[in-house]
């Protein structure tokens, strides 16, 4: 009787210790972007080329190991919300603290407060600063720190700017996306891609055949201009002064500059050459993701939104990492849900690259090859997912794929 009993609890202890062990990775899972942040600062601060550490991550990490690890089945066990809530919100202050250290360890003398934190954790400052040449190594901190503004910083915004029932959400959105140069991604992406996504009238769409860095120049321009415009209409539509003050885009830039003169504080005039150094490489990094969620689907304006105007991915590490963002058609079609409510959308409602994001990425700046290679899934994108207007569409510009063999 004492060994049925046994195996009886053993047969019922097994679910509950597999929904624990799949609860623990998920933990683990969502807290990686955090985790990534504070090896990378851990290696700036070490000094050196260890300072290239965040942009290394961001290739290995995001790219080769997403791949090793492959796909997270759909709905998994999430941590509970107010962790998920927790770790967004460490983002902002975590930036901060990275943005510090990095000052640290490429100006001559340091700072002496900065000097104890980093004392405290086994790092001599003084090593750290020799180790980092002003010609040699000191250009890696600051590559890093623009790989954690838009790997983690423009990441979360994203998640927080679509929060309209939470202001506060909202402003700590703009917040992070200050960081990047680019507060008017917060009205733009909100007002205008989510209406646009897949038609011409969207900048952040890519088109089929569109190399990636032309592709970044013409989002960026595009979407700057768009949100402009998007809150003067609003002001106008209101009937509301348009001024400094009242105008949302007009307010993100002066956020911007209050990060710039946080800079210039720590760095003298040298500070405006590194912001912009950093935060153009946190851009570039919005946009090159830009160009991997939509190139080549297309939408006729005016018809709804769905799943299918988007690529998915369903990579582990990476849909961890993002928190989610790679579940993109599912957010695209219902904005609203927060981060752990994404769901995998089934294949006939929409594609999934056939890689994740990172690698995805680092294949489109090859160009052609990148076209050829992923032309074989617009095709089959083409043959079942358009919709018989956008069949037209694709047709009259010449560009129908759906005559070419499956993928």
């Amino acid at each position: 009787m004492s060994d049925t009993l046994g195996n009886s609890g053993a047969r019922k202890g097994a679910p509950q210790r597999s929904l624990l062990a799949t609860r623990a990775a998920n933990t683990l899972r969502y807290s990686l972007m955090n985790l990534f942040i504070l090896v990378g600062v851990y290696a700036s601060a070490y000094g050196g080329p260890f300072g290239y550490t965040g942009l290394l991550f961001s290739f290995v990490l995001m790219g080769y190991v997403d791949e090793l690890f492959g796909d997270a089945g759909n709905k998994e066990d999430m941590p509970p919300v107010w962790y998920c809530q927790a770790m967004l919100f460490l983002t902002l202050p975590l930036l901060i603290f990275a943005t510090l250290v990095t000052f640290n360890v490429t100006t001559p003398n340091g700072f002496g407060w900065i000097d104890a934190i980093v004392r405290a954790v086994g790092i001599d400052p003084d090593a750290a600063r020799a180790r980092t040449s002003f010609f040699v190594w000191a250009e890696g901190p600051f590559v890093s720190l623009g790989m954690f503004y838009g790997a983690a910083g423009v990441n979360v915004a994203h998640e927080l700017v679509h929060r309209s029932d939470k202001e506060f959400d909202k402003f700590v959105g703009r917040w992070l996306l200050a960081f990047t140069w680019d507060t008017g991604f917060a009205i733009e992406h909100v007002h205008g891609h989510h209406r646009n996504v897949g038609t011409e009238l969207d900048p952040a769409t890519a088109k089929r055949g569109e190399y990636i860095i032309a592709f970044v120049g013409r989002s960026t321009i595009g979407q700057w201009v768009n949100a402009k415009r998007f809150e003067d209409e609003r002001l106008a539509r209101k009937g509301l002064s348009n001024n400094l003050w009242s105008n949302r885009f007009w307010r993100g830039q002066l956020m911007t500059l209050a990060i710039l003169a946080f800079y210039v504080a720590f760095l003298g005039p040298m500070g405006i050459v590194w912001f912009a150094f950093s935060g153009g490489i946190g851009k570039i990094y919005l946009e090159v993701v830009n160009y991997i969620e939509h190139y080549g689907l297309v939408r006729i304006p005016g018809t709804r939104v769905e799943a299918r105007h988007s690529w998915d991915s369903h990579r582990r590490i990476s849909g961890g990492m993002f928190y989610n963002l790679m579940l993109h058609s599912n957010h695209h079609k219902i904005a609203s849900r927060r981060f752990w409510e994404l769901e995998q959308s089934p294949p006939e409602e929409a594609s999934a690259l056939p890689r994740g994001y990172m690698a995805m990425i680092l294949f489109a700046f090859l160009g052609p090859p990148f076209f050829n290679y992923l032309d074989r899934y617009l095709a089959d994108w083409d043959r079942k997912l358009a919709s018989p207007d956008e069949v037209a569409y694709l047709k009259q510009k010449g560009i129908y794929l759906g005559d070419r063999q499956p993928a």
